[in-house]
């Protein structure tokens, strides 16, 4: 099948980036799981960050740097001038606790004349948020009591790597992992679906009310895990899955390739966009323009294979 056009492009600066939304038509704002930082950008300056932040600065003496205290940013979503960022929520990859990966945080921003971002926190940071979905009984089966003491990409493990909002003020929630159903192939799970939750109240829930949620969505995604989910327009997302296991070819799996696709909220259809080649990319973040839902910008997380500051990203064309 043909592909769509993509436009490549290095951004300089950092080679993780696991979560991005635009400011406007022209700036963007990156997180990296590496580090407690944004960066804003500008889609056409290739070099360099135009501006960094600090959310340790930013909240200060809640938020720390150090060894094992990265957020480890995944996903973020902004509804009219607030930004939404959500931490992996999981264990160490040895299975240890980390506190400061449980938090969903909201910031108000505003762009001044020359494009700086202006930033101050909003409400509290929500730190409860697999402890509220524990309680609610139809999350019962995904036994997130259990998967949140097993390692992010284990079979059955926890991690949250996707967030979008919605056209009613809420939060769509993306789990990499745990995967519900499916079945064991060589010691790997095969055929489960991935679990969509949407957090109803975001805003209440950062000033210290009750979580409320809606029931649970199980999403086909070829036995995939949801990276990221980004709104597009109306009721339509688009949503990058990928493996929620390292990845790693053996004798008896092959590396996986990760997909996109189409999801249309209100009629529950799910359609792969399979004119979109994501060969060799890590993609961890997704996002629209404000005045252009025709192109998607997806960045790689290539850290790891790179070994240098930089991160690729494919502008496309749908």
């Amino acid at each position: 099948m043909k592909t769509t056009q993509q436009l490549t492009r290095h951004y300089a600066g950092i080679a993780n980036p696991s979560g991005a939304v635009a400011l406007s038509d022209s700036l963007f704002i990156v997180g990296d799981d590496e580090d407690n930082l944004l960066r804003i950008y500008d889609r056409d300056t290739l070099d360099k960050p135009l501006q960094i932040i600090s959310l340790s600065h930013l909240f200060k003496g809640i938020i720390k740097d150090g060894p094992d205290l990265e957020i480890d940013i995944e996903s973020m979503a902004a509804m009219g001038n607030v930004l939404f960022i959500i931490g992996l929520h999981s264990t160490s990859r040895t299975g240890e606790y980390r506190p400061a990966r449980h938090r969903l945080i909201a910031i108000q921003f505003k762009l001044d004349a020359n494009n700086k971002l202006n930033i101050c926190p909003v409400g509290e940071i929500h730190t409860q948020l697999i402890d509220n979905l524990k309680q609610d009984v139809r999350f019962k089966k995904y036994r997130l009591d259990k998967a949140a003491k097993i390692p992010p990409k284990a079979i059955g493990g926890l991690s949250i790597e996707g967030l979008a909002a919605t056209p009613d003020n809420g939060l769509l929630i993306g789990f990499r992992n745990p995967l519900n159903g499916g079945k064991m192939n060589h010691d790997r799970l095969v055929r489960g679906n991935a679990l969509l939750v949407k957090l109803k109240n975001p805003f209440e829930v950062i000033h210290g009310l009750p979580a409320r949620f809606a029931k649970p969505i199980e999403l086909d995604l070829d036995g995939q895990g949801i990276r990221e989910i980004t709104w597009r327009k109306k009721h339509q997302f688009m949503i990058v899955a990928g493996p929620y296991h390292e990845n790693i070819a053996s004798k008896t799996h092959p590396k996986e390739t990760g997909k996109l696709y189409h999801w249309f909220s209100r009629s529950k259809k799910l359609k792969e966009c399979k004119k979109v080649a994501l060969e060799n990319l890590n993609i961890e973040a997704a996002f629209f323009y404000p005045e252009d839902d025709k192109t998607v910008q997806l960045l790689s997380d290539d850290g790891q294979m790179r070994n240098e500051k930089k991160f690729r990203s494919q502008i496309v064309k749908l």
